[in-house]
């Protein structure tokens, strides 16, 4: 989903109100919903249902309330700040300071969940939300707003700081390896924006990808042929975050199969220190390949790359300040639930399927306190979450295992060779994040403290 076009739909409201649902019902009658057959008191009421089924702050002080009714629009994006903050309802929880209210139109279901991811990646920022907050007035939250999504306000180099001086060495001899391999992209992975040498590579013109695990709200991107993804990757060594930054960028369609791509990455700060050259293709091609011929059950790229965020999540920060493991079954639910019991009730039982569907924002914090009960997610290939605290018990796999590897990992390599699910484990005693597909190991994503690189 284009974040210009998300923009585009926001309207920013001051919020007086104290309560939820006093916040709620001032947005919804600022809005000029341009439909005779609109009634706020639907809207309202749809939305309290969602909350009453699954609270929807996503991070401490920031909510999306969200709802699907019939409207003659597309979506509305209504975005409210109070300063005071907003009692929304939920023990224990801070008042709310920024609410982002989504309404999609019945008519466009297909939109309800990618525009819901996008508006949590807007707001993604601590920095940027903190800024919002503390704007003067309403014109001045929609200035920053659209300087978020289109930084560039001229032309010439973007602004930057001075990066350290190998980075610029190193940028340099990656430039001409590209050039002379006719690579088709050149992947950074950094830590923030700011530590690109953005000057040297203004007058490229190949292909920039650029890994962040920290956005830089400051730097202006005024350069074209440059895409940025914003990735939980700071705990990760540098070439899983390469790896990762090559996942990414296939499953958004940047890149093709077969043709070189140059990365250049470094351990966690703006260092960077290391080069290699890769093909895409084996880091993603039987991701999202495989035996199952239905476009029904085929595994939707922005499902498995969800899962995989949720898990380097839970790798690297764990919950309650112990380490987690646990493991997702995704795709071909069908085949996989023929293998399943329940170790405990399901918690997921008798919801809705789109109070539960992982490409919500406001799922992630249900998962991750789930995640501490023993068992698996089984999740289908749309992102649906069926179960959690899950027994699966397949065949074993005859695929030998590295050593090391404990149940978890066996099982996630027996349920994905009897059925074309893909697996993502996490690993307790490591943090190490690992990918089964029939069978096989066919990605690790390892915390930069486990290995040198």
């Amino acid at each position: 989903m284009d974040l210009t076009e998300i923009t585009t739909a926001i309207q920013v409201v001051e919020i007086s109100a104290e309560t939820r649902l006093e916040a709620i019902g001032q947005m919804v009658a600022a809005v000029d919903w341009c439909d005779p057959e609109f009634h706020a008191n639907d809207l309202i009421a749809a939305i309290e249902r969602r909350e009453a089924a699954a609270q929807t702050v996503v991070v401490p002080g920031f909510a999306i309330p969200h709802a699907m009714m019939k409207w003659s629009g597309r979506f509305r994006l209504v975005l409210g700040r109070s300063r005071p903050g907003i009692a929304f309802g939920i023990p224990g929880t801070d008042r709310v300071h920024l609410v982002a209210l989504l309404v999609v139109s019945h008519d466009h279901p297909e939109l309800h969940l990618p525009v819901l991811a996008a508006v949590a990646d807007l707001f993604r920022s601590a920095d940027f939300r903190e800024a919002i907050v503390a704007a003067a007035d309403v014109a001045e939250i929609e200035r920053i707003v659209q300087q978020r999504v289109s930084p560039s306000g001229g032309q010439g180099p973007p602004v930057s700081s001075q990066p350290p001086r190998l980075n610029a060495i190193l940028i340099s001899q990656a430039v001409a390896l590209a050039d002379s391999l006719s690579a088709q992209a050149l992947l950074l992975a950094v830590d923030r924006l700011d530590n690109v040498p953005w000057n040297m590579l203004f007058d490229w013109q190949g292909k920039l990808l650029i890994v962040a695990s920290e956005t830089a709200d400051g730097v202006a991107i005024r350069r074209p042929h440059t895409q940025v993804f914003d990735i939980p990757s700071s705990g990760l060594s540098r070439l899983d975050r390469a790896n990762l930054g090559l996942l990414l960028a296939a499953a958004s369609g940047v890149l093709e199969e077969n043709a070189w791509v140059v990365c250049v990455a470094g351990p966690q700060g703006a260092q960077l220190d290391s080069l290699t050259v890769v093909h895409p293709e084996p880091h993603w091609h039987r991701m999202f390949s495989g035996r199952c011929s239905s476009d029904r059950s085929r595994i939707r790229p922005e499902v498995l790359l969800r899962l995989l965020s949720l898990a380097i999540e839970l790798a690297t920060e764990g919950r309650e300040g112990r380490s987690i493991g646990t493991m997702f079954v995704v795709g071909d639910s069908h085949c996989v639930t023929q293998y399943a019991r329940q170790m405990v009730l399901n918690p997921f039982h008798g919801y809705d399927a789109a109070l539960r569907n992982v490409l919500d924002p406001s799922l992630a914090e249900t998962i991750k306190e789930f995640a501490q009960i023993d068992g698996a997610f089984v999740v289908q290939s749309d992102g649906v979450v069926l179960s959690a605290g899950t027994y699966l018990a397949p065949k074993a796999s005859e695929t030998p295992l590295p050593s090391g590897l404990g149940t978890r990992h066996s099982t996630a390599a027996a349920v994905t060779a009897c059925t074309a699910a893909i697996a993502v484990t996490i690993s307790q005693s490591t943090g190490t994040v690992t990918v089964f597909r029939e069978g096989d190991i066919i990605l690790k994503l390892e915390r930069a403290e486990k290995t040198r690189w």
